[in-house]
């Protein structure tokens, strides 16, 4: 206290306001930090007995098929196509951050049962996908997988369904802007990245958009707030992960058509019964004539 006083006082205020100054600058979310607070890796090991559980696709009279293709940066990246005969739907799924494909084969059936083929991908740096992650390199990932199934698999764009799960809303997303959709399905999203990560993390609120600008990317309210393709929202009521008030404001946000799925006991990526999925999803898709 000694030492203090005996500093001019002007002296001592411009001490005080640079020690703020260098507090705020180590604590900015910079692209590292955001990376290690966002992203979660989830490479392999793959999960007990994978053969066996796509082999049980085929109970569907689906065909199951290992691709690989290259992103924009040339990293090459793993997925699989598992088609159904007789249509021409594909529903293409991006996943969470926290997952890769390997913990997601149980979800893929229930895409089927909606009439549609699933052509599942992982971001770079996930599961047996080169690379490493990143927000815009994730919203490449996306499009490739896309282009794919343009020129490999010959759908086009009002044949693709793009579903995205938790951060791979965000992704689907930006695909809607970069590639012609057929329709959108959201499961358990965000309104904005930012939102996501300000309701999660209380400290990001004292800082400026300004100070967020990879985030600031993946905004759906402001995407979905202009004329897009059909739009599906799937959330569930008691989702701790992203809120459910992230579905409302991005439902009250979007203009038509657009339609609201509501899993009232559910948490994050939850679906509901199978039956009342499988048929929010079809109506959904018929009203839209998909």
């Amino acid at each position: 206290m000694r030492i203090l006083s005996a500093i001019p006082l002007p002296k001592l205020l411009a001490i005080c306001v640079e020690s703020m100054v260098v507090l705020y600058l180590v604590l900015s979310p910079f692209d590292l930090l955001l990376y290690n607070l966002i992203m979660f890796p989830c490479p392999d090991p793959r999960i007990p007995n994978v053969d066996k559980k796509l082999d049980e696709l085929r109970l569907y009279n689906a065909k199951v098929k290992e691709v690989s293709f290259r992103s924009k940066n040339g990293r090459l990246l793993h997925g699989w196509f598992v088609e159904l005969p007789n249509t021409r739907k594909v529903f293409l799924y991006s996943h969470g951050k926290g997952n890769n494909i390997y913990g997601k084969i149980h979800h893929i059936p229930l895409l089927l049962l909606c009439g549609g083929s699933v052509f599942i991908y992982d971001y770079q740096g996930y599961g047996k996908s080169e690379g490493r992650i990143t927000l815009d390199g994730a919203c490449d990932d996306a499009t490739a997988a896309y282009d794919y199934l343009v020129n490999q698999e010959h759908r086009t764009g009002k044949e693709i369904i793009g579903f995205g799960e938790s951060f791979g809303c965000g992704v689907t997303g930006q695909l809607s802007i970069r590639r012609k959709l057929a329709a959108v399905i959201l499961q358990s999203g965000f309104s904005s990245l930012l939102r996501a990560g300000r309701d999660n993390l209380f400290w990001l609120r004292w800082y400026p958009e300004s100070s967020f600008p990879y985030c600031l990317k993946m905004d759906n309210a402001a995407i979905f707030g202009k004329p897009h393709s059909p739009l599906l929202i799937v959330h569930g009521k008691k989702d701790r992960i992203l809120p459910f008030a992230n579905a409302e404001d991005l439902y009250s946000t979007a203009v038509e058509p657009k339609r609201f799925y509501v899993v009232s006991d559910g948490g994050h990526c939850c679906f509901g019964t199978t039956s009342q999925f499988v048929q929010a999803v079809k109506s959904f898709l018929v009203d839209n004539q998909i």
